[in-house]
């Protein structure tokens, strides 16, 4: 099943939204009744700005493979999805933003990190928002996987 997020850039009216990818590559882009839609395949992390003429709000979710009644609703997204952070302040906005950056300058997929992960930075966010943090908080991530990895690889051997 695939998601659709729904992309507006037009927010030039009063009272009109603003919608974009803060993370994500979308499978397809097709056009809808209000602007384009962004296709993901299942697993895929998106982020996805709201903006309107009174603030912003960031949603980071995990798209899913089937439409779960107990997975979160995110207006302009269809179908639910796993909500892993929500933030509506332009600073915590930023920092997020960071943390993608540094992520795209790294090589690395925001999908290929866990649910956990973004749990975390999402605490971490909901308080003061020190990229240091984030960054120890990547690191951990990474190396936890690469842990697990090296792990499995070892297992076969006899």
């Amino acid at each position: 099943m695939k998601t659709a997020v729904q992309l507006r850039s037009d927010g030039s009216q009063p009272g009109d939204l603003a919608c974009e990818l803060g993370c994500g590559k979308p499978h397809a882009v097709t056009a809808g009744a209000r602007g384009p839609v962004a296709l993901f395949e299942a697993g895929e992390i998106v982020a996805y700005l709201v903006r309107s003429r009174s603030g912003g709000v960031l949603f980071v979710f995990r798209t899913l493979s089937v439409d779960d009644p107990w997975a979160a609703r995110v207006p302009g997204v269809h179908p639910r999805v796993r909500l892993l952070l929500h933030v509506r302040s332009a600073t915590r906005m930023r920092a997020m933003k960071r943390l993608f950056a540094h992520l795209d300058r790294h090589a690395l997929r925001p999908s290929d990190l866990s649910d956990g992960f973004y749990v975390r930075v999402s605490h971490a966010v909901g308080g003061r928002t020190d990229q240091a943090r984030l960054r120890a908080l990547l690191r951990r991530e990474l190396g936890a996987q690469g842990e697990g990895r090296a792990g499995a690889a070892g297992e076969g051997r006899a």
